[in-house]
């Protein structure tokens, strides 16, 4: 029987995780609700699933296993919470929540229901992240100890650079800005190669300057454009976050994400005692016969050469490994070592929230002291 699911949200994250769900055996999506009942009728359509116009109606009436959560930040906790206590699998999209305070009490939800938790993030599914987790399970890194994550963009804000919607840029809706929209991304990948150890301790600091540079007083080539862009979206998240998490067993995680920042982007890296590594370009960094040596991998050959031996054939080889799959795959029991998305997710966000609040509070803030000044922005729906 296949895994019957829900999409709560039929915007742009709705209709990529229903088309994703929808190429996957195993999985078929049943149901949508929005209450934007017109947009949810129109991807219920093109599936052939029902519509609602209020996710819980939809938790009373459709008889689903799982729900896909596509909503605002600020929307994920009651929802998920919701889908847990009616008995539903949750896949969440990303960041987890826009607090730790959120995060957590969806993971709470999710265990005492005794059902799963997995938080969308495709970097923890690439090519290179597979890769980098193979030397590290190999050995040929040592013990890891620093871990650098760059997302880094020159004029990429949501709705004021022309793609996306004011909600991405307000706090109301998202919570935050590029710090956890796509530090979540980064944090979460370097978190996993470093064996998703807790974390100690965090600083860091955020930067906004989008408002000041279409001051009135400046004039210049489109000015008027982005002025009004800006006005109308409410813009009120940073531009730019910067920060550090140390971990318990001693390593360090470092991280830059940014809407907005004049700077190229740079490669993730990852160092060892005995070897390092840069995800994309993927480089690997050792040394033999006492030369320092940069290696280039093969990891299309190397996916070729797993799907190979994981067949009894050789043939129909096709390894799909992406996000969507493995959960499906972790529901069904097919997954053999599924990745704990969820478990990575909640950490993750101590250093996202972790970075903000070190901010307001001019010191780095233990893990502790984070959980305990988080507090819930989560939409009383």
């Amino acid at each position: 029987m296949p895994i019957e699911i829900g999409v709560v949200g039929a915007g742009n994250r709705g209709r990529a995780h229903a088309d994703e769900f929808a190429g996957i055996d195993g999985a078929d999506v049943v149901a949508v609700a929005d209450v934007d009942e017109e947009a949810a009728a129109s991807l219920a359509a093109e599936h052939d699933a029902s519509t609602y116009g209020d996710y819980r109606d939809m938790l009373e009436d459709a008889s689903l296993d799982a729900v896909s959560v596509c909503v605002h930040n600020n929307l994920h906790r009651p929802v998920t919470v919701d889908a847990a206590e009616a008995g539903c699998h949750v896949f969440c999209e990303k960041p987890m929540a826009a607090t730790y305070a959120d995060a957590k009490a969806m993971a709470d939800a999710a265990d005492e229901a005794g059902v799963e938790l997995g938080v969308q993030n495709f970097d923890l599914f690439s090519e290179e992240t597979r890769a980098a987790k193979a030397l590290v399970d190999e050995g040929e890194l040592g013990d890891p100890y620093f871990a650098r994550g760059v997302m880094s963009r020159r004029r990429g804000r949501p709705y004021v650079d022309g793609y996306g919607t004011p909600s991405f840029v307000s706090k109301d809706a998202a919570g935050g800005g590029p710090v956890l929209d796509v530090g979540t991304y980064v944090v979460g990948a370097l978190l996993y190669l470093l064996g998703n150890a807790d974390v100690e301790r965090v600083g860091g600091a955020t930067f906004e300057h989008t408002e000041a540079a279409y001051d009135e007083s400046l004039t210049g080539r489109n000015h008027d454009v982005y002025a009004d862009r800006v006005a109308e979206s409410g813009y009120d998240v940073e531009d730019a976050g910067m920060g550090f998490a140390r971990l318990e067993d001693g390593s360090l995680l470092s991280l830059r994400a940014a809407w907005h920042t004049f700077l190229p982007s740079e490669p993730d890296l990852l160092a060892g005692t005995q070897g390092g590594l840069q995800l994309d370009p993927f480089e690997f960094y050792t040394t033999t016969a006492d030369f320092e040596a940069t290696v280039s991998l093969d990891l299309a050959e190397f996916e070729r050469r797993q799907a190979l031996l994981e067949s009894e054939s050789g043939y129909g080889t096709d390894r799909d490994v992406g996000q969507f799959q493995h959960w499906i795959d972790t529901l069904c029991g097919a997954a053999e070592d599924p990745v704990p998305t969820g478990d990575i997710a909640l950490n993750s966000m101590l250093v996202l929230e972790g970075i903000y609040l070190a901010e307001e509070a001019g010191k780095e803030l233990t893990a502790k002291e984070i959980a305990e000044h988080s507090e819930s922005t989560a939409i009383d729906v």
